[in-house]
Parts: C-alpha cells; structure tokens; sequence
C-alpha cells in the first residue's frame, strides 16, 4: 500500500513552522517568490558571506544556509 504525500502549497512571504536548520533552493523559491535560478544565487551568496567570515566551513551541505543566518538577512521575522 503507498501512502499519498499532500504538496503543500506556500503563498510567498508566508512562513510556516520549520523542520530542518537550513534552507534550501525550493524554500527560498516560496519564502521570497523568486525562480529557480535566482534562489540558487542567493543561496550561494549568503553561503558565501557565511564563509568569509568564518561561521560555517566550505564542508557545510552545498545548496543550504543555515535557517536564522537566511531570515536575518532577508529581514524576515518569526
């Protein structure tokens, strides 16, 4: 028997309850009502950042930057 899994649709700037410490592309593409690619740069630029100045390694999860860190630049509260 397979379960069906319900997709759950997110209207951007609508913040629900997070389950994992990091954001991902597909999140950043709800949180902020951008496309794919755009969600990709933005990711890597916050990564970036996150790097320079030495709060993550460059060994973190490519395509996710931790949760708080996203929401504080991004000016999005909780």
């Amino acid at each position: 028997m397979t379960a069906k899994t319900k997709e759950r649709k997110v209207q951007p700037g609508v913040i629900g309850h997070p389950t994992t410490q990091y954001v991902t592309t597909k999140e950043v593409m709800e949180l902020l009502g951008v496309k794919d690619s755009k969600a990709g740069d933005i990711i890597k630029s916050l990564r970036k950042e996150l790097v320079d100045k030495d709060m993550i390694t460059s060994t973190y999860p490519a395509g996710k930057v931790p949760r708080q860190y996203f929401y504080k630049r991004c000016m999005i509260e909780l």
